[in-house]
């Protein structure tokens, strides 16, 4: 999953978690959205346009039905409902997200622009420091990445625990490999790394130690990489995660290439490929498929 994508999933579940619910009505809207229960959330909503925490309800049912435009109107008609605290930073981030998807940046900008506002004057640090990394979202999309760096860097300086500290080493790593500073790069993933093994998901820190790894093999340190796959294929098999042995497989493989050990290459090609008949995942199957 890329940075971006999991940082609005997290935004979104914050909202839902942490929403001031007035009524069961609004915990019934909120409910169907977490459960991907689209067209009951919006049908619920409908029912209270009056009150903007349900055109927010419904705006995030529309973006999960990738009714985009609609979900747009939706955040703007809760605006204009004048909420306040979390409801008012929430319309403004949430509209920014879906104006970024929709690749009106200018927009999105300044929607991050009004959230950070919001968050700043009513002393949220948790929503300024997501507000922060938005913008940084937004700046790397059109390829301003030192704009995006600097956004990251006040986000990084606003975190309150390691899963928000490694959220912000990961995504500045990023903007410093867009610059060209590998050394930069691969310092602040490996920070990002430490700090998920001991509090992120199996699957945050095994997506995150594969961008060290391609890290590495990039600035030509292959033993480097060796050791990373070779620390993830052992975290992966201890912790039943057989889809990402298969997945550090193939990117340990292309390590392998590169150093020009075709034999061991296959021989890691294979053990994806067996797995892969396993699972049947379209994802091993297009990363296989690159390999031929």
């Amino acid at each position: 999953m890329n940075s971006k994508l999991t940082l609005i999933i997290l935004f979104n579940l914050l909202i839902i978690n942490e929403s001031m619910a007035k009524d069961a009505a609004l915990e019934t809207c909120d409910s169907a959205v977490k459960n991907q229960q689209y067209a009951q959330a919006i049908q619920v909503a409908e029912q209270h346009a009056s009150q903007a925490e349900f055109w927010l309800c419904k705006g995030r049912a529309q973006s999960g039905l990738a009714q985009n435009a609609a979900a747009q109107q939706s955040f703007k008609q809760a605006i204009s409902l004048k909420p306040t605290g979390l409801d008012l930073i929430s319309a403004h981030m949430l509209l920014g997200n879906a104006q970024l998807e929709a690749k009106v940046h200018d927009a999105a900008l300044e929607s991050y622009q009004q959230a950070l506002k919001f968050s700043e004057q009513q002393n949220m640090r948790r929503y300024a420091r997501i507000a922060h990394n938005l913008i940084g979202e937004a700046y790397f999309e059109i390829g301003q990445y030192a704009e995006s760096l600097k956004s990251f860097e006040v986000g990084e300086k606003l975190a309150m625990n390691d899963d928000e500290r490694a959220d912000s080493f990961i995504h500045e790593a990023m903007a410093y490999q867009k610059l060209q500073q590998v050394d930069k790069a691969i310092e602040h993933q490996l920070k990002g790394v430490m700090m998920l093994r001991k509090s992120g998901t199996p699957d945050q820190y095994a997506e995150a130690s594969l961008t060290l790894g391609k890290l590495f093999s990039a600035k030509k340190d292959y033993a480097s990489a060796d050791k990373t796959y070779q620390r993830l294929m052992e975290y992966a098999h201890d912790n039943g995660g057989e889809f990402y042995e298969a997945k550090t497989a193939i990117y340990w493989a292309e390590n392998k290439r590169a150093q020009g050990d075709v034999a061991g290459a296959q021989q890691l090609i294979q053990q994806a490929e067996a797995i892969a008949a396993k699972f049947k995942d379209a994802e091993l199957d297009e990363l296989l498929a690159k390999t031929k």
